[in-house]
């Protein structure tokens, strides 16, 4: 037996296989499969969760998450920015300057004189301004100039007759739990008719229900959330996207999301649609229809 065992072999183990054609057949041994060294581990942007209405998280975070994989994949594949339509655009080219924002170089002068006397260095590196509409917790659009800086979000009430500044709010990005980007909707039940437009909405009530105290006080100042989208001129503008930049709400949640990623404090983004808690509506609508929250020219008046 000495001469038949080698001292010098090594057994390393194998796998019995037993062949499915005869199975009286001798069971072989094999070697065992080399493993792969490359392997591929697919990352999820942790940022992007489940979709939500306006005030509670739903649905499945993982259809999301493999959305926004998707989503990511696209744009390195196509770097073009994505311009998202208003199915029913606002006002035609004619009512559209009646705007005072329309006018040229109104827009950027009103935006450099805010910047210059509201901004100051403990409040962040600035990252971009935008005019767009605010949309309040009752449905009533304004006309607000947007500051973003890497600390903040500043809302601006601006009377671009006048070019003065009249009212301003901070919002610090540490304050935020929340971001909806998508979709703005009604409540099922709602009579108010479709908007068919897309907003982004900054939240810091940590999931709670507003209080009914503000939800039936029109002029309180303590709704925990932020509403905007795109301001009507967007659509009306022809030097491209560089030129409707400052009226696009897309580009600004862009931005801030880059803004909140870069914070330490944790704050959750959703792709969903925002619920606008709005079922009635007739004063808003008329408020909506009459452009109210805007500056133009209304005849033989401007307001």
């Amino acid at each position: 037996m000495g001469d038949l065992v080698d001292e010098d072999l090594e057994f390393r183990g194998g796998t019995l296989q037993l062949s499915s054609e005869n199975a009286s057949a001798e069971p072989r041994v094999t070697q065992p499969a080399k493993s792969s060294t490359n392997t591929t581990n697919t990352q999820v942007n942790p940022s992007v969760l489940s979709g939500a209405d306006s005030l509670t998280s739903s649905s499945s975070s993982f259809a999301d998450a493999r959305a926004d994989t998707q989503t990511n994949a696209q744009q390195e594949a196509d770097p073009v920015q994505t311009v998202y339509p208003r199915y029913d655009v606002p006002f035609n080219s004619e009512n559209i300057k009646d705007f005072f924002t329309f006018r040229k170089g109104v827009v950027e002068n009103a935006i450099q004189e805010c910047i210059t006397g509201l901004l100051f260095p403990e409040d962040g590196e600035y990252l971009g301004s935008w005019l767009l509409t605010e949309i309040t917790l009752w449905d009533n659009e304004k006309e607000r100039i947007v500051l973003l800086t890497s600390r903040l979000v500043m809302t601006i009430k601006y009377d671009f007759i006048a070019m003065k500044q009249l009212d301003f709010k901070k919002t610090y990005l540490d304050d935020l739990d929340t971001i909806v980007i998508g979709e703005l909707v009604y409540p099922p039940s709602s009579l108010v008719p479709e908007r068919n437009l897309r907003g982004v909405r900054l939240m810091w009530n940590k999931g709670e229900p507003v209080p009914m105290k503000t939800v039936w006080n029109p002029f309180s100042q303590d709704v925990p959330f932020l509403t905007f989208a795109s301001h009507p001129i967007y659509w009306h503008k022809d030097g491209g996207i560089e030129e409707r930049s400052t009226f696009d709400m897309e580009l600004f949640a862009q931005k801030l999301q880059r803004a909140v990623e870069n914070m330490t404090s944790p704050c959750c983004i959703h792709h969903s649609p925002i619920v606008i808690q709005s079922y009635v509506g007739l004063t808003s609508l008329l408020h909506n229809k009459t452009s109210m929250g805007f500056f133009k020219v209304r005849g033989k008046f401007s307001f």
